[in-house]
């Protein structure tokens, strides 16, 4: 029997990447992603093993981590504009001009990543004791299900984050497969143009925040704030004053959505 229900809260955590080292961590899992797996990106235009370009100077990055093992399971980054551009508009065409106003209180998500083995860590609370028959149906246990959750703490951080400094929109570049789950998932997702190249895959969307926020999946999880990476930090040097020391996690393969 399950004596646990267990949610995307109780199994992971937010944190915004607020020092060099969590930037790095991030630009780490891109680097697997885009480079090694995917083989989007050059690897030899990032010696370092880290995947970055010239929109990270002014982006902000959440890294997701698994509570139990300190594992970095993903991340994703929003993106402000330059000379009131943004990254999408690179890749595609858009049906109206964005105004100064609207680039203003907008940003662009991009750079989503998620472990392609998240799987592993369904279930790994000791505390629960799952039936065989019922783990083929049970919350985070299926890989595209845990592929899933993450990204929607992932939103839900950003939606946090967003409402708390005066951003309204966001703009992302999604294959419409992807987008029309989104939006089955009861975002309200808006096409805002079209493709650029017939090479050129994805379209851009539009989400409005506070529509985001009220999204009815917030309801019975994802309740947990995102916290600050330096927050680590602190805890760690705490608990090297009290010769507790514990790991904080590894990087390892990832897998793009």
């Amino acid at each position: 029997m399950n004596r646990q229900k267990q949610s995307f809260d109780s199994c992971f955590e937010i944190f915004l990447a607020d020092t060099p080292e969590s930037k790095k961590i991030h630009y780490q899992l891109r680097y697997r992603v885009y480079c090694d797996e995917m083989g989007f990106e050059d690897k030899e235009q990032f010696p370092d093993q880290q995947e970055m370009d010239e929109w990270d100077s002014a982006a902000v990055h959440f890294i997701v981590r698994h509570r139990y093992t300190g594992q970095w399971l993903g991340g994703m980054r929003m993106v402000r504009h330059k000379d009131q551009v943004f990254p999408f508009q690179e890749r595609s065409t858009t049906y109206e001009r964005i105004s100064s106003d609207r680039c203003k209180s907008s940003v662009e998500i991009s750079r989503l990543c998620i472990l392609k083995e998240a799987k592993r860590f369904a279930f790994r609370n000791s505390a629960v004791d799952v039936p065989e028959e019922n783990r083929k149906i049970s919350f985070l246990h299926d890989y595209r299900n845990m592929n899933r959750n993450i990204m929607w703490g992932l939103y839900r951080a950003a939606a946090l984050y967003s409402a708390r400094q005066g951003i309204k929109h966001w703009y992302m570049l999604s294959s419409p497969p992807l987008a029309y789950f989104v939006k089955k998932q009861g975002f309200e997702i808006q096409q805002i143009g079209g493709f650029n190249s017939s090479q050129n895959l994805r379209l851009p969307y539009c989400l409005n925040v506070n529509q985001v926020l009220e999204n009815p999946l917030w309801l019975d999880d994802y309740r947990n704030d995102f916290r600050l990476y330096s927050d680590i930090d602190n805890q760690f040097s705490a608990n090297m004053d009290r010769r507790q020391v514990t790991q904080i996690g590894v990087i390892s393969f990832v897998s793009r959505m």
